[in-house]
């Protein structure tokens, strides 16, 4: 863990990366903006944590690989239960209730993702506080799209807790797939970027903000595709920011050996490809696609981004 406490008081803003052990890029990332910080030139805190899921990511595997455990669904945790429990437990009350705005730095597994995730909000029209907040930070961090996913997972007590601990919440996806490395630099160097927008909208640093575009759209991710009862291949016909007509195929499985369709993908309704699942090989039960409607379109102005805490 790394703590940067800067000249001035202010706000304090965790960032984590390795959740999943598989998901390398936020570590890098992280890494890379602790290189160029100057802790002259902040207000209050930062606290940097590289690979939170330390077993998991020096054994290559998504979960907590001593009791197969998802540290980032546990939180607040439990200190009388198993490994991961007890170490969502301290981290919850140690390290996360002491922040103002939490990044949870994600990247896609086998595909290659741009944009921030964060949980649907209850009223649109009637905004707490953190969502409030929340939306003013999407677009502070930079990348061209965000989506919430309403219902996509099911409900995920780790969030609700993270909120009821007054802390901000967002979840970027950076990169990812075995080759992310071949355009790893762009990636990393935009995430550093991304925490320093995230910092600048805190008031923790007073430099210009850097940005993709002027814009930054927001998804409603309203189309979830679960793998079909059979494995094989899944060939998709469209990747990310793709627009998939109702009734059209997304994709198919077919068997690896005869190149045979085993099963098609149907589309439900006109919508565009957002994160673009697994790729190639897919087994068991998983997602092989999430679409989405365009929510809103929101303007990127450095007044209308900024959060007092």
């Amino acid at each position: 863990m790394h703590v940067i406490r800067g000249r001035e008081r202010g706000p304090t803003l965790l960032v984590q990366g390795a959740v999943h052990g598989t998901e390398p890029t936020g570590t890098v990332g992280i890494l890379q903006f602790l290189r160029g910080v100057d802790p002259a030139r902040v207000r209050g805190t930062v606290i940097a944590v590289p690979a939170l899921n330390r077993a998991g990511f020096e054994c290559g595997e998504r979960f907590n690989p001593i009791d197969g455990k998802d540290i980032s669904r546990l939180f607040p945790g439990n200190p009388r239960g198993s490994l991961s429990d007890q170490l969502a437990h301290v981290y919850f009350h140690e390290v996360i209730a002491k922040a103002d705005v939490m990044l949870d730095l994600h990247a896609a597994w086998k595909g290659h993702e741009r944009y921030v995730v964060f949980t649907a909000e209850h009223d649109a029209a009637n905004l707490t506080p953190i969502e409030a907040a929340r939306r003013k930070l999407i677009v502070a961090f930079g990348t061209d799209a965000a989506f919430f996913p309403p219902d996509t997972f099911g409900t995920n007590r780790a969030e609700d807790a993270i909120a009821g601990a007054g802390v901000v919440f967002l979840q970027p996806e950076m990169g990812g797939g075995s080759g992310w490395f071949a355009n790893g630099d762009a990636v990393t160097r935009d995430i550093a970027r991304g925490i320093r927008n995230v910092m600048r909208a805190m008031g923790m640093l007073d430099d210009a903000f850097e940005w993709d575009s002027r814009c930054c759209t927001i998804y409603n991710a309203c189309v979830v595709f679960w793998k079909p009862p059979v494995d094989g291949l899944f060939i998709r016909r469209g990747g990310r920011g793709a627009t998939v007509p109702a009734g059209a195929t997304y994709g198919t499985i077919q068997d690896p050996y005869t190149g045979r369709v085993l099963a098609e993908v149907t589309n439900e309704r006109d919508a565009v490809v957002l994160p673009s699942g697994q790729d190639w090989p897919t087994m068991g039960t998983t997602t092989v696609g999430i679409l989405g409607v365009v929510d809103r379109v929101e303007e990127r102005d450095p007044a209308r981004v900024q959060v007092t805490f």
